[in-house]
């Protein structure tokens, strides 16, 4: 009787252990930017990688705040080919003649985590999601900026439709990064109202980590 009692204690602790993964962090899940951002540096699990310190900024005048974007960790299937990342979802606009701009940042960590870089690959993509210009002059661009540590040359990719003397889109941008740590990600949301003022629903941002070949 007591050799039982001392395999099911063991089987007890062996079930509510928690693996280390579910140490580090919580799965992502949909949710508003202020959520994500109050995970602090404590952050989320995604796509193999560890998603944290999110922060918003809105240096111009701008009605989006963090509790009104939506963040979606999903496979998206938009523009040319569905791909896992983060969507964005919000109801950016601008009016005739303003400027509104929203900053989103954040770093990932390929899980697990690397004391020295990893022969990982990072392909970074931006997909500019629903986008609307009400008149003929008006422009709606989304960049990301990445910085690879232990690299120091920023990655900059761009996506943007816009309207002046004559029309122009980027629906995706992409670049793949190796070796890496961490990625420092930064994206900017610019709304320019133009004539009869813009408007943008959504776009997305992905990280996929791999291991690189030799």
């Amino acid at each position: 009787m007591k050799t039982k009692i001392i395999l099911a204690a063991a089987f007890a602790l062996l079930v509510s252990t928690p693996t280390f993964a579910q140490e580090i962090a919580p799965p992502c899940v949909e949710g508003t930017l202020a959520k994500y951002i109050a995970l602090g540096a404590g952050g989320c699990m995604y796509n193999s990688a560890l998603y944290r310190d999110f922060t918003y900024v809105a240096p111009v005048s701008n009605t989006i705040t963090p509790a009104e974007i939506i963040v979606i960790p999903a496979e998206l299937p938009i523009a040319t080919a569905p791909f896992q990342g983060l969507n964005f979802v919000a109801p950016w606009k601008a009016a005739a003649g303003l400027t509104e701009v929203s900053i989103i940042g954040y770093n990932v960590v390929p899980f697990p985590p690397q004391a020295e870089p990893a022969p990982l690959a990072a392909d970074l993509t931006l997909d500019l999601g629903t986008v609307t210009i009400s008149g003929i002059i008006g422009s709606v661009t989304v960049t990301q900026q990445s910085t690879a540590s232990p690299a120091v040359t920023p990655i900059d990719l761009e996506v943007y439709e816009r309207c002046l003397e004559v029309c122009s889109i980027r629906q995706t941008d992409s670049v793949a990064v190796s070796p890496l740590t961490t990625l420092q990600t930064t994206l900017t949301v610019t709304l320019t109202g133009g004539n009869e003022g813009v408007s943008l629903k959504n776009f997305a941002a992905n990280e996929s980590f791999g291991v690189q070949p030799e």
